[in-house]
């Protein structure tokens, strides 16, 4: 069976509406999420990651996903799946950065700048 765009756009929007990257609405929240992003560290380069990727990067984004931006079903694995990917396009999204699911220069800073 072939899936088409409009159909994966429509799984996106109902794993996003079901919890499954979106982000924590509790405004309690904030400052645990805010603590725990700056638990993320800093990486000395931040390279170009897409679904698919793996390693040191990925686990770093996943990190500011979850903790920063508060995308709580993102596993902090270091495996760039579907699930980041849609996370990453929602933060993409918010931040008013181009949405292609690929975090390059604009979206790391983008990361970075979630409050948490």
């Amino acid at each position: 069976m072939r899936i088409t765009h409009t159909a994966l756009a429509a799984l996106a929007v109902l794993l996003l509406s079901a919890g499954a990257a979106a982000p924590a609405g509790a405004a309690a929240a904030a400052p645990e999420r805010a603590a725990a992003a700056a638990a993320c560290g800093e990486l000395r380069s931040h390279p170009e990651i897409r679904r698919g990727d793996t390693g040191t990067a990925v686990r770093h984004a996943q990190c500011l996903l979850r903790h920063g931006a508060g995308y709580v079903n993102v596993e902090i694995d270091g495996i760039f799946g579907r699930i980041t990917e849609i996370a990453t396009e929602d933060a993409q999204s918010r931040c008013g950065a181009g949405v292609d699911g690929i975090i390059g220069p604009r979206t790391w800073e983008c990361l970075h700048a979630f409050p948490g």
